[in-house]
This record gives structure tokens, C-alpha cells and sequence, in this order.
């Protein structure tokens, strides 16, 4: 892991106030849920399935409800995503978050982030990307915010701290795909 600014530290310690005390307009129990993630259910599994992928790391996971609850798609209840995806071995990572924020020890075949990036200091959003695809061996599927989000900070500055459009994203992720030419990206944006 690289290491990060002191403001990336204190932006983490902010998110675990989050998760167990909740923000302005939510309980702690529905705080960063970690559903930002069933828009893309269907796409990963697609993602997965072609690229013979065997192991995933959510990388930003929040509380992971997709993971520990049941879902059904398609009229076909199953009992967590990583059942939906047919992957045995998943690791969940989020380090605002008590039971989930042990960094991960290996590479995965594929790493998800969604609705993460945005959440990150600007002056570590370069080392923080670097981490996701120092930890992929096949994929990275990351989605990124391009508009503020609706909760702020206790001192006012509103949760999603790099803001960029998607030409400046682009920019980025094209020099990740030539220090990593054999990592597939797969990127995607929230308007």
C-alpha cells in the first residue's frame, strides 16, 4: 500500500464516524450500504464470466449488503452476490469500516470499486488508483461520480473531494493502461 497524505487518514477516520453514527439524513445501520453496487450486478457477472475470473476484491465495499444479504435476479433467488456471480473467493475491503478494513494480503482477478474514487483526497487519487491495480491480476471495474453528492463533512465540504469530468478520467486511466497493458479496464461514470 503507498502511502497517503495525512488528510487521506483523517477523511477515513470521518468515514468511520460514519458508519457508526450515521450521517445528517441517515442511521448509521443504512449509512454507505454499499448499493451503489446492484446497478452493476448483471455487468460484472458478465465481466467475470468472460475473463474466467476466480477470485474478486471490492475494494471501498462500505457495509457489503449485497454480500451478506440475499437477492434475486432474473425470478432467481440466491443467497448473496457471490453466489449470483459464481466466485468462491471474495475479499471485502474497506477501511471505514471495522470488520472490513484489514488491507488485503494478495492480488484478486478482478478489483470493483464503485462509488469510491470520488470519495478520495486529490492528492491521492493517484496512489490510491495505483493501489487497485497493484491488487488485479485480470480486471478493475470502478465507477465514478462526476457530480457532488448530497452529504457533506461536519465542516461543510461536501463527501466527494475529486471531482473530475470524464475526459480528465480518461486522461488517468489511459496512463494506467499503459503501465498496465494486461489489466482490462472497465470504467464507468455516474452523471
Amino acid at each position: 500500500m503507498k502511502k497517503f497524505s495525512s488528510y487521506y487518514y483523517e477523511i477515513i477516520k470521518k468515514y468511520e464516524s460514519f458508519h457508526i453514527n450515521g450521517t445528517e439524513k441517515l442511521s448509521a445501520s443504512k449509512t454507505f450500504m454499499g448499493y451503489s453496487l446492484t446497478k452493476w450486478v448483471g455487468k460484472i457477472k458478465g465481466i467475470i464470466d468472460f475473463n474466467n475470473c476466480k477470485s474478486i476484491l471490492d475494494f471501498g465495499c462500505g457495509k457489503a449488503f449485497l454480500y451478506t444479504n440475499s437477492l434475486n435476479i432474473n425470478n432467481i433467488n440466491y443467497k448473496n452476490i457471490t453466489e449470483f456471480w459464481n466466485v468462491q473467493d471474495v475479499y471485502l475491503y474497506d477501511p471505514g469500516v471495522a470488520k472490513y478494513s484489514i488491507y488485503p494480503s494478495k492480488k484478486y482477478d478482478g478489483v470493483i470499486c464503485t462509488d469510491v474514487i470520488e470519495h478520495i483526497p486529490e492528492d491521492d487519487i493517484m496512489n490510491f488508483i495505483q493501489d487497485i491495480f497493484d491488487l488485479s491480476e485480470k480486471f478493475v471495474f470502478i465507477v465514478i461520480a462526476l457530480k457532488p453528492a448530497s452529504k457533506h463533512f461536519d465542516d461543510g465540504k461536501n463527501i466527494h473531494l475529486c471531482l473530475k469530468s470524464k475526459d480528465e478520467w480518461d486522461k488517468i486511466f489511459t496512463e494506467f493502461k499503459e503501465k498496465y497493458p494486461l489489466i482490462k479496464q472497465y470504467i464507468y461514470f455516474n452523471e
